[in-house]
């Protein structure tokens, strides 16, 4: 029986980790209304919770883009777990509005540190004949988590009768990531001991078709490439393809994260659903969202070889019909609620694999960590004050709490990510990019 290639342990086990260290964002999201009433928050600070997070979490990408580039992506993922833990477990104790406040801004900062050196890893271990799936395994868990997550803490904190002890207990998992990426993560196909000449010639298959190292040199394949095709910070923006995979992702968190902090929030308020309810339901959207995230990145790797604005473009026409229509779902409709939940799911969550394999492709995976961290760096930065720009449009009256104007300003965003992705055209981005340093 052929065994499976080391890359898919690596892209399985940076799953597994980031979906657990992920549970925290989750809970926290799905256990907003019973937080906000045991602290005594308003809708208001739940929306300034989400953009102190993604405010320092924003510019937390860029630096940890950096670092990994520099120092090593298996060093910053080893940091970034130790802190997740810290941060989960301090969540247990928050006693005020104001500690709720800091602890979401520290925790942005701190946990800014997973997705970037994850990301760089499958793109030095993936060609880009593998890359878009690679990417969507990964984004499963940002999709998939929050599908069992959410069910896992309404009914743990309901069962328990507090939700604090949620936290306690999910803080101790992070032993799980920590042991995963120190025994069987490696930067660099090179660095493993037992990879195959098959795995390192799939690796670096991209730069010996380009002639930028020679099939079976690979000890220095690093250095080789690096004088070959680095990229200056500035240089980033002279590529029409990498300024628009920056409005992409932006797009992408915008809706994201008004899934992960408002979905709840509209059930419990709009549906009155209780917190049992409100996990089920909240977990369609994200069932659906692993559906699409991986048929898209297949369709990208194998089907439309590598041609990642087909399915972004798919990803964004698609999902915007079902965003305006949740803004007209002002009573429980639960077939149409569930029709739309797994629309927006589905659709929204498509084009994860191939927009971010898009760096590695019109660059090189070198030099990804500065390119996709600074693309994740400024998404996270205007989706914080999204948040904010959320919780404004939510109407508070006689009758209840109106979500419509937040749905159709998520609309609104969709829309520009229709024309962003638009402007990707990897092939042609590719080249100019190798020209580009040829020359330099």
């Amino acid at each position: 029986m052929k065994s499976i290639p080391y890359r898919w342990v690596i892209a399985i086990t940076l799953f597994a980790a980031y979906s657990i260290q992920y549970l925290d964002r989750v809970k926290t999201n799905v256990l907003n209304p019973v937080i906000a009433h045991d602290v005594g928050l308003s809708v208001s600070d739940l929306g300034t919770g989400a953009f102190l997070m993604l405010l320092f979490y924003g510019p937390s990408q860029y630096v940890s883009g950096i670092l990994t580039d520099k120092f090593g992506a298996k060093r910053i993922l080893i940091f970034s777990v130790i802190a997740w833990s810290v941060m989960t477990a301090w969540m247990a104790h928050i006693q005020s509005r104001d500690e709720y406040f800091f602890r979401m801004a520290l925790f942005g900062a701190l946990v800014g540190t997973e997705y970037v050196p994850s990301a760089r890893i499958l793109m030095r271990w993936f060609n880009k004949e593998g890359r878009a799936r690679a990417q969507a395994l990964l984004s499963w868990a940002w999709i998939l988590t929050p599908a069992w997550a959410s069910v896992f803490a309404t009914q743990f904190a309901h069962a328990a009768g507090d939700w604090r002890i949620v936290f306690y207990v999910t803080a101790a998992f992070g032993v799980v990531p920590l042991v995963m990426i120190a025994l069987l993560v490696f930067d660099r196909p090179e660095h493993y001991k037992k990879a195959t000449p098959a795995d390192l010639e799939y690796a670096y298959r991209d730069e010996i078709e380009r002639g930028d190292i020679r099939e079976g040199s690979y000890g220095d394949a690093q250095k080789q490439i690096l004088e070959k095709h680095d990229i200056k910070f500035l240089d980033l923006f002279k590529n029409r393809s990498y300024v628009a995979v920056i409005f992409v992702d932006i797009v992408m968190q915008i809706t994201l994260y008004g899934a992960l902090t408002w979905i709840p929030l509209y059930l419990s308020d709009v549906f009155h659903f209780k917190l049992q309810e409100m996990g089920l339901w909240s977990a369609l959207y994200f069932g659906a969202g692993a559906i699409g995230s991986f048929s898209s990145s297949y369709l990208s790797d194998k089907v439309f070889s590598g041609n990642r604005r087909i399915m972004i473009l798919t990803c964004f026409i698609g999902l915007a019909p079902f965003v305006f229509l949740l803004a007209t779902l002002n009573e429980a409709h639960p077939g149409m609620l569930a029709f739309c939940l797994c629309g927006m799911g589905f659709f929204g969550n498509m084009a994860w694999g191939p927009f971010l394999a898009v760096p590695a492709e019109i660059f090189t995976p070198e030099v990804y960590g500065k390119a996709m961290g600074f693309v994740n760096g400024a998404a996270y930065t205007v989706a914080a004050f999204s948040a904010k720009i959320f919780a404004a449009l939510v109407v508070v009256n006689e009758a209840g709490k109106d979500y419509s104007m937040g749905w159709v300003f998520i609309g609104a965003c969709v829309v520009m990510g229709i024309i962003a992705a638009s402007f990707i055209h990897t092939g042609s981005g590719k080249t100019q990019a190798v020209g580009r340093t040829a020359r330099a």
